[in-house]
């Protein structure tokens, strides 16, 4: 090919056609141009198609990681959280006895180890994470709403639940030295000894204001908990809807579905309360979620066909909306619930 354009020039200045020559010069530099183009057109698509399948291959690390931390420590510690909870309810209520604290005897899950249990912050999975956060620069523009969820785990609820974890910790210690400083019972394990213990831990004024601290704190914690819980759940979800179609769901994992913009609008809108019309909401769409009118309110996450619940609680409270004959959305049930029902108030939509 070199050749025969080569020939074509040779021809050109030996029959003196200087003007046609420059303009064969201009052609030729233009189809190498043209070639340069398309050869760089060539290597962008192929890296970008690189850039891609590495960037799904550390997604799919991080969704494996994200069913691992609702295992544990998620799971395992939001219901080890809510079983302290009730046993420090039912010794502030007085509910527990001597005889149940002889039952449950003087190992490490003894009663007497309720304020005192070890309590470390949480390791979490966060390897693939943070490869991803290091390869940012590639990543599709169509991933990074996984990213900013990934970021709402690991960047923001992550800290907080650890911080709450060491608060944990430091006051667990604090009691521990109290015990070891002042109590012979610490270290004996005798009967009358054990005694003693149980009866401090019943009756003292000060333990019982100790157990109320640790209420605090545990609730503290639990909720963190539930919240990182929601955060994990979007992002599994997510990650699922895009790249997981063949891998099941997990069973230990809440499930959320995320409707296009154009689907949320049609919930969108101003709902008065039936029973008093002075009392409205609004709510407006926002990425996948619904928030109320201003924007900054609770994310409404779809939990289930024309249902929605706040993210940092999706067990407790929901939004149901109802559609008229001809699908459209008519008015709303905002249902409250309680521990033996359920309490239902009807906004219809005015705008």
């Amino acid at each position: 090919m070199i050749k025969f354009f080569r020939q074509i020039r040779k021809s050109l200045l030996s029959e003196g056609k200087t003007g046609k020559y420059l303009k064969y010069a201009i052609g030729e530099i233009v189809l190498v141009v043209i070639g340069i183009l398309i050869a760089l057109q060539i290597n962008l698509k192929s890296q970008e198609k690189t850039n891609r399948e590495h960037v799904e291959s550390i997604l799919k690390s991080v969704y494996f990681n994200l069913e691992s931390d609702m295992a544990n420590p998620i799971n395992r510690f939001i219901g080890f959280c809510e079983f302290k909870d009730s046993l420090n309810t039912m010794l502030l209520t007085k509910n527990l006895s001597y005889k149940d604290y002889e039952l449950s005897g003087q190992g490490h899950y003894g009663l007497g180890r309720l304020l005192t249990y070890e309590f470390e912050p949480f390791q979490f999975e966060n390897q693939a994470y943070e490869r991803l956060v290091a390869n940012i620069e590639i990543i599709p523009d169509e991933y990074m709403p996984i990213v900013k969820m990934l970021q709402d785990v690991y960047s923001k609820e992550v800290p907080v639940v650890n911080e709450v974890a060491i608060e944990v910790k430091n006051f667990v210690d604090e009691i521990e030295d109290k015990y070891q400083s002042s109590f012979d019972w610490y270290s004996n394990t005798d009967s009358t000894h054990f005694r003693q213990k149980v009866n401090y831990m019943l009756d003292n004024p000060k333990h019982l204001n100790d157990v109320r601290r640790h209420q605090y704190i545990i609730d503290h914690l639990l909720g963190h908990m539930n919240t990182l819980k929601t955060n994990v759940s979007i992002a599994y979800s997510k990650i699922h809807n895009e790249l997981m179609f063949d891998e099941p769901f997990s069973e230990i994992v809440e499930r959320f579905y995320f409707p296009k913009e154009n689907e949320l609008k049609k919930y969108t809108g101003i709902y008065e309360f039936v029973d008093n019309p002075s009392n409205t909401m609004e709510f407006v769409s926002k990425d996948y979620y619904l928030t109320l009118g201003n924007g900054n309110g609770f994310k409404l996450i779809n939990i289930a066909d024309n249902k929605f619940a706040a993210s940092i609680d999706t067990k407790g409270s929901y939004i149901e909306f109802i559609e008229d004959e001809k699908g459209d959305i008519s008015a709303l049930t905002f249902n409250r619930i309680r521990e033996k029902d359920t309490i239902s108030a009807l906004h219809k939509k005015i705008k």
